[in-house]
């Protein structure tokens, strides 16, 4: 019993120690498997924490701060609940992104809050610094108005205590004013009197003058039963195309040898004068009078006068036909000038000569003197006769208005005065038709003596 006891003691220590080897190798392959997925999770962690942290971000600053700030917390949640915060303070939503911010704070591109807040309190201290300049000056103002009022009321006091001086002095003389305006009224009674008469004697003075006219007209239509005699009388110096020779008023006698000048074969004998105008025909059968314009036909050409002589002068050309020249033995005439006649002519009214847009005698007394100077005969008095050939007339005159009794008597006399020139001027016209004598105003008196521009 005893060897046998001996002889198992070694194999149950070997069997012991296997067990234990097995074991301890289980052991180790137990923890080497617990280690392994440890090991897995920890780089699982390291790569989900370097989503959120870069590597050795915590380990220094700023990162190791926020990490000892966040006290147990994660730092992900301490980062987003402080955010939350600053959304919250500059927006007052917890969810405000930075572009949220940026758009609610007006912030410019690459401008800071804190920048923006540093205008805005430079703005407002320079604001500030205005108000108190302002504030002083309104003080200025006021104090200065203060001055101006109380100067005022000084002056209004001063003022009233001289109205009641004056009132005090001119109340004595009260009762001769009252008696003044009575005489003035009496005064203005005694003028609407004069001008309710001078206002009747105006519409006499109308009715006599209408009675002028139509005594006028009566004599007009006594003037017509002559009208046949007078168009013979007429028509002796406007020669019908059957003896247009008759029509002619001289002619070229030669070319002179500064270019465009004609000499003519009418002189001083024949009452030219410098500045007379002649149309120019190759012969007399190209001179033709038309009654219904009252017109010569024009010539190929028109010359002027620029030099007299005595029995021929100088004439410079003015106007020529394209492709036309003027010869020797051409023939010239004039509608209004005869060699051997002299037209008579009556000058009615005022004149625009010198067109300034103004009426006056002068230019009218310029007119007659014209006519006298071109060898017409100037008619005086305003009556149509036989004899007389043209009427020149001047600008119709306003047709005056009727004035009222509270107008001057200035005022009241100028009326009556136009109103007399615009009925004469009327009569005169009227008068001047019926007897069918040409009447020429100052536009066509130019055009039929050579004056008008051509």
């Amino acid at each position: 019993m005893a060897i046998r006891s001996g002889s198992s003691g070694p194999l149950i220590a070997v069997v012991v120690f296997v067990i234990l080897t097995v074991l301890s190798i289980a052991t180790a392959i137990y923890f080497f498997t617990e280690w392994k997925k440890s090991d897995a999770i920890a780089m699982e962690s390291k790569r989900a924490l370097a989503a959120v942290v870069s590597a050795g971000y915590l380990d220094q600053d700023p990162g190791a701060k926020f990490l000892q700030a966040a006290k147990g917390e994660s730092l992900v949640e301490y980062l987003v609940s402080k955010n939350s915060e600053v959304a919250a303070v500059l927006t007052g939503e917890t969810s405000a992104d930075a572009e949220s911010v940026r758009k609610a704070l007006g912030l410019k591109p690459n401008q800071t809050a804190i920048q923006a807040l540093a205008s805005s309190r430079k703005s407002v201290e320079e604001a500030k610094a205005k108000t108190v300049e302002q504030q002083k000056i309104v003080e200025q103002l006021t104090a200065q108005m203060e001055t101006v009022q109380a100067q005022a009321d000084e002056k209004s006091k001063s003022a009233d205590e001289k109205v009641l001086q004056l009132t005090a002095t001119i109340e004595p003389y009260r009762a001769s004013t009252e008696a003044a305006l009575a005489s003035i009224q009496e005064l203005k009674d005694e003028l609407t009197k004069a001008r309710d008469e001078a206002k009747s004697e105006y519409a006499n003075q109308i009715a006599e003058e209408k009675n002028k006219q139509a005594s006028l007209v009566s004599a007009n239509q006594g003037l017509s039963g002559r009208v046949t005699e007078l168009q013979k009388q007429l028509d002796a110096f406007r020669i019908t195309p059957k003896d247009a020779s008759l029509l002619v008023d001289g002619t070229i006698i030669d070319l002179a040898a500064t270019k465009d000048q004609v000499f003519i074969s009418l002189g001083t004998k024949d009452r030219v004068r410098p500045g007379m105008t002649f149309e120019v025909y190759s012969d007399a059968t190209a001179i033709m009078y038309d009654p219904k314009t009252d017109r010569q036909t024009p010539g190929y050409a028109s010359v002027e006068i620029i030099k007299v002589g005595d029995t021929t002068s100088t004439a410079r050309v003015t106007r020529k036909a394209p492709r036309k020249s003027i010869a020797k033995g051409d023939v010239i005439a004039n509608a209004v000038y005869s060699p051997t006649y002299q037209y008579k002519f009556l000058v009615h009214g005022k004149f625009d000569v010198d067109n300034d847009g103004k009426v006056t005698d002068g230019e009218t007394d310029y007119i007659r003197a014209k006519i006298r100077d071109w060898g017409g005969i100037v008619v005086e008095g305003e009556e149509i006769t036989p004899d007389i050939d043209f009427v020149v007339i001047g600008s119709i005159p306003s047709k005056p208005q009727m004035r009222s009794i509270g107008e001057s008597d200035a005022a009241y006399a100028a009326s009556l005065a136009a109103s007399r020139a615009y009925d004469s001027y009327q009569a005169l016209l009227a008068s001047a038709s019926a007897a069918q004598i040409p009447i020429l105003n100052w536009n066509r008196f130019q055009i039929l003596t050579g004056a008008a521009e051509r």
